[in-house]
């Protein structure tokens, strides 16, 4: 990936992240003056949450199982000879959050960079598959899921 690109991504994230920051200070004023909304809209909206966390799971199993995770982290995501266990909340090349796994995930590991020296081989971006970038978040959340519990199979 070309220095030009990832200066282009950072720009983007930082973009995204500070905009919405800056029109919060314009909007509290304007969402203190809305109505909350019905009981029954707010349950609505939770499910809705709930089943889209659900689908994003099991996206992200299937991409795991289908890809190349399962052959260095093992079909279970226990670990293997090549990859760590995902699923001891023992994280050694992030701080186990959500978005480090992300970022774990979408930029990959250098030889240079493993925490464990005994690791030989690199964990390449995406693990070396062609993602979309709402995949990389399908796979953070599957892999996320399993470190602390919450994986929600057949929901």
């Amino acid at each position: 990936m070309t220095l030009r690109l990832r200066l282009s991504i950072v720009f983007a994230a930082v973009s995204c992240i500070v905009a919405p920051l800056l029109l919060a200070g314009r909007g509290a004023a304007a969402q203190q003056q809305q109505p909350s909304l019905p009981e029954e809209v707010r349950g609505w909206l939770e499910r809705d949450q709930m089943q889209r966390w659900a689908a994003l799971l099991q996206t992200g199993q299937r991409l795991y199982a289908e890809g190349s995770c399962f052959r260095c982290h093992g079909q279970q995501a226990t670990g293997g000879d090549l990859g760590p266990n995902l699923t001891d909340g023992e994280w050694v090349q992030s701080d186990g959050s959500l978005d480090g796994i992300h970022e774990t995930i979408f930029w990959g590991v250098r030889r240079r960079d493993f925490a464990d020296p005994s690791r030989r081989f690199e964990m390449n971006p995406q693990g070396g598959m062609q993602l979309e970038l709402e995949d990389v978040r399908a796979l953070a959340a599957y892999v996320w899921s399993l470190s602390n519990g919450t994986f929600l199979p057949q929901r």
